[in-house]
């Protein structure tokens, strides 16, 4: 996988949005509950250990809580992201790639595990995919500002230049 998408707003109607400054600034996309790869890890290890990684996910999808917010949505098509927000960003996830749950000697039912290692100790970058929102990658690890685009008519834009 080369790239996933996100749609967001600008605030407004006393609605909470963020601009593509907004998101230099905060350094990216973060979970609200990872703020560091190893954050992640720990997350993803404590979700499947308990069998509620599927249940968030689910929730996640949802209702997007900040109790859920072990994730942060996109498409993995621009299809699914795009719905006539203001913003719209592509995040560079080269080497992403869809592994077997045995990488962490478990099972994760309605579940699909990403990695762009060879197993978690050595990723970086970690989503997972709920089966019944097969194009919405909920990714699990910060991703660092210099990895995302900002879509500006036909062109994709470094936000760094925002």
């Amino acid at each position: 996988m080369q790239y996933a998408y996100r749609g967001e707003d600008n605030a407004r109607a006393g609605k909470p949005g963020r601009t593509p400054a907004d998101v230099k600034t905060a350094g990216g996309f973060t979970p609200w509950q990872a703020k560091t790869v190893d954050d992640a890890k720990s997350n993803l290890v404590r979700l499947v250990t308990t069998g509620t990684l599927a249940q968030q996910a689910q929730s996640w999808c949802m209702y997007k809580n900040k109790e859920n917010g072990w994730f942060f949505s996109t498409g993995t098509d621009t299809q699914t992201a795009y719905d006539n927000y203001d913003f719209f960003y592509r995040l560079a996830i080269d080497g992403l790639k869809k592994v077997d749950w045995s990488v962490m000697k478990a099972d994760v039912k309605g579940m699909s595990l990403y990695l762009n290692g060879t197993s978690l100790d050595d990723s970086t970058l970690i989503a997972v995919v709920w089966s019944v929102r097969p194009t919405e990658l909920l990714i699990m690890t910060p991703v660092a500002a210099a990895a995302v685009e900002v879509k500006d008519g036909e062109r994709w834009n470094p936000l760094s230049a925002y």
